[in-house]
């Protein structure tokens, strides 16, 4: 069956995305197949990513196993790498389960592309038996490991903070002798996820979050067999279909009975003291309806989750889902050679865009189409945008400025990310961190540094804004977080 690829998205983007697919040269040229666009209602922006795979629509257009992406995603790393990974190992992992397991992608945030204060999750992880074969140099095996434990850095930090330790369970350490402890890596939200994990959502249905939810329990449930039938896995994976079609019907009777006869057989069992007469004696014939009740039942094998975590490389790996994050991403890719990487440009400047003579551009800057340079300009180690403007004069180091940017005469921009359509007055200086907001005009003279520059509507006159002092601008909007001098 060909595969399939879907974009899932809130109904208020869906018209942008379908105009995007239709007319950006860049995407219409993808090869096939061509990705269908999924709007379900009851998807907004703050819908949780659990409870996205749980619409209706969403279940409908999956009918197998299924790999998830996030929106943000930035890769270097061949996607059949993973999905070979993922055929090879994740089903096997487990005794002799037929059934498939679950394949994560982490990457470290320490090193070449490390970004100050980016988000980091907790992770735990033990050794895969030796491979019986050496793999070969390009296989990921040597980075796959299987996942027993994930958090966030902030649920961490709660548990640590409330209880002034980080417990660990004896049943882990009973299962897993050796483990590994990872604090500095950070989720990239690509999952490939077996069929059968559905069920398992909805027979979940307190599940929010893909990675701390769904992904953290099965990991825990893989050494902690009392989550098997709290989690309904029992019954998931079950190779009985009367036993699958009757989980609904039967979950909170049955679960809860399985629960209490389990925890007493359990603390019979440990129990130091003697039998007294307040305990009945129990059963010797193998006969007895009773001991027919308290007979454990042979576990339920649970497929593994397993981790790659992609190691230090030259190989991107990033989401980029923040300011800081889009501009060391956009620079790392100007500096590629033409042809080097699936993420390089065939040419730095577009033929299309207009440079005077008298300009300087280093070769680890990209121009977009239609970009006007004037002279005297000095780009260094930059991206720029299609149909943007430099005035004669200005000079922009390791910055980011997107589509149809206007930059003033004699500015100097350093380390900053401009927005689509915004405009820097002349003469301005905005340096190291600094944000400026799609269409939002930057005032001539303005001098900043790690400062944001946006735009806030509906404020009454008199108000302020947080993070600095505001002032009117010509289209009656706020500008927020600026040192405004007139020029």
């Amino acid at each position: 069956m060909p595969a399939r690829i879907t974009l899932i998205t809130p109904p208020s983007s869906c018209k942008a995305i379908e105009n995007a697919l239709s007319r950006n040269p860049d995407l219409t040229s993808l090869p096939l197949p061509r990705p269908d666009v999924l709007a379900p209602e009851a998807l907004s922006q703050n819908t949780g990513t659990a409870e996205i795979l749980r619409i209706p629509e969403v279940q409908a257009a999956i009918n197998g196993h299924f790999l998830v992406l996030p929106c943000d995603i930035l890769s270097e790393v061949p996607g059949e790498s993973l999905l070979e990974t993922w055929m090879i190992h994740a089903a096997g992992m487990v005794g002799s389960s037929a059934l498939p397991g679950g394949l994560g992608v982490w990457f470290p945030t320490k090193g070449e592309h490390s970004v100050k204060g980016e988000e980091t999750n907790f992770l735990m992880t033990a050794q895969l038996p030796p491979a019986t074969v050496s793999p070969p140099s390009e296989s990921l095996r040597p980075h796959l490991s299987q996942l027993v434990y994930s958090s966030t850095t902030d649920t961490l930090s709660d548990i640590t903070e409330s209880k002034r330790a980080f417990p660990i369970r004896h049943g882990l350490i009973r299962k897993h002798g050796r483990i590994r402890i990872l604090t500095t890596t950070r989720d990239a939200h690509i999952y490939l996820l077996p069929y059968w994990i559905l069920d398992f959502l909805n027979q979940n249905p307190t599940f929010e979050s893909i990675s701390e939810d769904l992904i953290g329990w099965w990991a825990k449930a893989t050494w902690q067999p009392g989550l098997i039938p709290k989690l309904s896995l029992d019954h998931i994976l079950s190779p009985s279909p009367e036993a699958k079609n009757s989980a609904t019907d039967t979950e909170n009777t049955n679960t809860n009975n399985i629960n209490l006869e389990e925890d007493e057989f359990m603390l019979r069992n440990m129990s130091t003291t003697q039998t007294s007469s307040f305990l009945p004696t129990p059963p010797t014939t193998p006969s007895s309806s009773s001991y027919q009740n308290h007979k454990p039942q042979p576990q339920t094998p649970i497929p593994s989750f397993l981790s790659y975590i992609h190691p230090h490389s030259p190989l991107l790996l990033r989401r980029i889902d923040n300011p800081p994050l889009l501009l060391h991403a956009s620079l790392h890719i100007a500096s590629l050679p033409p042809l080097s990487s699936p993420l390089s440009h065939p040419q730095k400047t577009h033929p299309t865009s207009t440079i005077h003579p008298r300009t300087t551009i280093s070769p680890d800057t990209l121009i977009g189409a239609n970009t006007t340079i004037h002279q005297h300009s000095i780009i260094k180690n930059s991206v720029v945008g299609a149909n943007c403007v430099i005035g004669a004069g200005a000079r922009v180091t390791k910055c980011l400025l997107m589509d149809e940017v206007e930059v003033g005469e004699k500015c100097v921009l350093t380390g900053a990310v401009v927005g689509c359509r915004a405009r820097v007055g002349k003469e301005s200086r905005l340096g190291e961190g600094c944000e400026v907001q799609p269409g939002f005009v930057v005032e001539e003279g303005t001098e900043g540094k790690g400062e944001k520059f946006m735009a806030f509507e509906g404020l009454d006159e008199g108000e302020e804004g947080e993070g600095g002092e505001e002032e009117d601008d010509h289209d009656g909007k706020m500008g927020i977080g600026g040192n405004h001098n007139e020029g």
